[in-house]
């Protein structure tokens, strides 16, 4: 028979083990020595992914090579381990344990693509002691559901920005026959959905709905059906190169309605991938000024650094919203060890994080995290093509309510 006296007895001895357990993740310093940090940086280095992958070591390259040069953070030197995932999931969650228990880092930047964050979301569940830094990947499963340990600041999550966008295209672009062209993996899937969702409920559900692969390359089919809805306004929610060949085959075959692309469209290489039929096409975009034509002199001064840094990306048009973000969460990333302070551990620094409020670096929009939101960044811009190709950012937002 269980007495009260064992009940009480039992209930202080799991008191004891859980405090115990709280003051072992409070004081969990792996990766942390008295002059160094050691940061995981995991990305999409090589395959179809790529372009992300390197948007996120090269932002973490040039911010922590800086701050290493001005004698690092709070008196130790940041130390970068790079894995590359190769564009796979099962690579990327191989190389996440092996930062993780192998080389035993601090915290881990990245990944870097939807497809293989979304494969990672049990990975990062378990692993609730390794603070991760997601600055460019935008699905959902990140951060929903909560996960304390994972911080994303860039992107504008893709329920959110179905939302955003759903709201803009019928307050701004004042659609009425709204039609979507979304890819058929996790970023596309998760951003149609939020969109579709979005229109329904404001009462002007999509009048057409097609679907695209990544690696697609004639849409004819998919045109010629969306044309009989004869939409006014077409969402297309993809990467830039299927993306692109969408905007151009939709002229071709007499499709009139307005066009706008959701973040990942935001290519500076996409209005001369499409030609004419760019012109007046518009794409969200979750940075705070154009690299190409910065009037901020932090993007004008992060172009320079990128460009001495890694001429042969500069010649490709580059740094694009990829690198950007990569940059940018990289900064954010930076702040959050300079407020945990000398006494570094991941519980203090995942609290560092949360008070990080309205931090502005100048190439990433706003990022806000508290003790109950992992999503730094709510807004977005929107950008359209002007009649010479070149991208301007308009004046009207697009913002999501957590």
């Amino acid at each position: 028979m269980i007495t009260r006296r064992d009940l009480a007895a039992g209930v202080a001895a799991a008191t004891v083990v859980a405090g115990g357990a709280r003051s072992a993740a409070a004081q969990d310093r792996t990766g942390v020595t008295d002059s160094a940090v050691r940061i995981g940086v995991l990305g999409s280095l090589t395959g179809v992914q790529a372009v992300f992958g390197q948007g996120n070591l090269s932002g973490a390259q040039i911010v922590f090579d800086e701050v290493n040069a001005a004698g690092g953070i709070n008196g130790r030197r940041i130390e970068i381990v790079s894995v590359d995932d190769e564009s796979n999931p099962a690579r990327s969650i191989a190389g996440f344990r092996r930062l993780v228990d192998d080389e035993r880092v601090f915290a881990v930047l990245g990944p870097s693509a939807s497809a293989i964050g979304a494969a990672m979301e049990p990975t990062l569940r378990a692993a609730a002691q390794v603070p991760v830094f997601v600055s460019i990947f935008s699905s959902p499963v990140a951060t929903e559901p909560f996960k304390r340990n994972v911080f994303r600041t860039g992107p504008l999550n893709d329920r959110l920005q179905g939302i955003a966008l759903g709201d803009f295209v019928l307050d701004e672009l004042r659609g009425t026959r709204v039609a979507l062209a979304q890819q058929t993996d996790e970023y596309g899937r998760r951003g149609g959905q939020s969109l579709t969702e979005r229109l329904r409920e404001r009462g002007r559900p999509l009048v057409s709905t097609e679907v695209f692969n990544l690696t697609d390359t004639d849409f004819t089919a998919q045109l010629l059906r969306m044309r009989q809805a004869e939409p006014d306004v077409i969402v297309i929610y993809g990467f830039p190169a299927p993306a692109a060949t969408i905007t151009r085959q939709a002229r071709q075959l007499g499709l009139t309605g307005k066009i706008i692309g959701s973040n990942a469209t935001s290519n500076r290489t996409y209005p001369q991938t499409v030609g004419p039929a760019a012109v007046g096409v518009m794409n969200v975009i979750t940075l705070a000024d154009l690299p190409e034509r910065a009037d901020d002199p932090r993007m004008a001064e992060y172009v320079r650094k990128f460009t001495a840094r890694f001429p042969d990306l500069a010649r490709q048009n580059r740094p694009d919203l990829g690198d950007c973000l990569g940059y940018n969460g990289a900064l954010v990333f930076a702040e959050g060890l300079r407020r945990a302070g000398r006494e570094l551990t991941r519980e203090g620094f995942i609290r560092a994080l949360e008070t990080i409020e309205n931090f502005e670096t100048g190439v990433g929009l706003p990022t806000t995290f508290g003790p109950e939101r992992r999503e730094g960044n709510l807004q977005a811009r929107v950008l359209e093509f002007q009649p010479d190709l070149s991208r301007k950012l308009i004046a009207p937002r697009v913002v999501a309510r957590l």
